[in-house]
Formats: C-alpha cells, sequence, structure tokens
C-alpha cells in the first residue's frame, strides 16, 4: 500500500501532543529580563499545521509607560511527532531564508537546547521533537539600555524555555 505525502502527515499529526506556548516562560520571569512588567501572556494556536506538527504561540505585552508604544514578548513552540526528526526543519527554513534573501543574513548557531540559532529578530531553537522561535519586540528598551547587545533579551528567556522542555521531556 502506497501512503501519499498528506497522508502520511496526517497520521504525524495524529500522533502529535499538543504544546502550550504560554507555560514555557512565567510573566516574572520576562519582567527581570527586561526589567519592566509584562501582562499575563495570551495564546494564540494554530493546531496542526500542514507540516505536522502542533502549533502553539504566547504574546506578553509590556505593561509600563517607559516603554513607549508596543512592546511584546513572542514565543512560538511545535510540538512534532515523536522520532520524526522533523523539528530541524524549523531552523533550516531560517537557513534557507537567509539563502534566498528572504531575510538579511545568515543565522548565527547559539548554544541552546539541541541546536539554535540567531536570525536577526530572534532565536530558534530545537529540543528533542519541539521547536521554539523567541523573539522581543521592544525598541525603546533596547536603545535604553547602554550595554544592550542584539538578541541578550531572547538568549536570557531561552534558558527558561530549555529548563522547562527539559522538565516536561524530551519529547
Amino acid at each position: 500500500m502506497i501512503i501519499n505525502i498528506i497522508d502520511a502527515l496526517v497520521l504525524l499529526a495524529a500522533a502529535v501532543n499538543p504544546i502550550d506556548a504560554c507555560s514555557l516562560l512565567q510573566p516574572s520571569e520576562i519582567s527581570v529580563v527586561l526589567g519592566v512588567p509584562v501582562a499575563a501572556g495570551e495564546r494564540r494556536d494554530e493546531g496542526i499545521v500542514p507540516q505536522g506538527a502542533y502549533s502553539s504561540a504566547c504574546v506578553w505585552q509590556v505593561k509600563q509607560a517607559a516603554a513607549p508604544g508596543r512592546n511584546f514578548v513572542i514565543v512560538n513552540a511545535m510540538q512534532w511527532p515523536a522520532g520524526s526528526g522533523l523539528a530541524d526543519t524549523f531552523l533550516d527554513a531560517f537557513r534557507k531564508a537567509a539563502a534566498s534573501g528572504e531575510i538579511p543574513a545568515q543565522p548565527l548557531p547559539r548554544d541552546f537546547g539541541d541546536a539554535a540559532l540567531w536570525w536577526g529578530d530572534g532565536l530558534a531553537l530545537r529540543l528533542g521533537d519541539v521547536s521554539v522561535g523567541i523573539s522581543v519586540f521592544a525598541p525603546s528598551l533596547k536603545t535604553q539600555r547602554e550595554s544592550y547587545r542584539a538578541g541578550e533579551f531572547e538568549e536570557r528567556l531561552a534558558t527558561h524555555v530549555v529548563k522547562r522542555l527539559e522538565q516536561r521531556g524530551r519529547l
């Protein structure tokens, strides 16, 4: 019996457990990293996506007036079918986007989880069958800090995300 790609993805998706991106960071952890309070996370799941993963996103809004404009942290987590090896496709998408000019520079490797890279606007990482994107959009907070280094906020948040993923098991 020949199974086409769509049927195979449907079968893989049926084996995927949902992930909750909001459970990967606590507002208090984000507040410590940014130095300002944030609102509770707002969950925005896509559910099973065509690639076969369960996709969950969470957005935390910065609550402080000292950060004018819209400032937020967003985490997108994708739980891939166990043992599929498909979590690497998330990081590969950034490499391909750089090669085609969709993003301005080649992503830089980072040391988080099993694999990670900084792609200019965020940090993408993989741990087991989970891939995660972390972005902090807070231009006023970044410019207020003389010593701010690109990716600093995302990397500090990634340590919490990796810890939570390890606590829940390498899925």
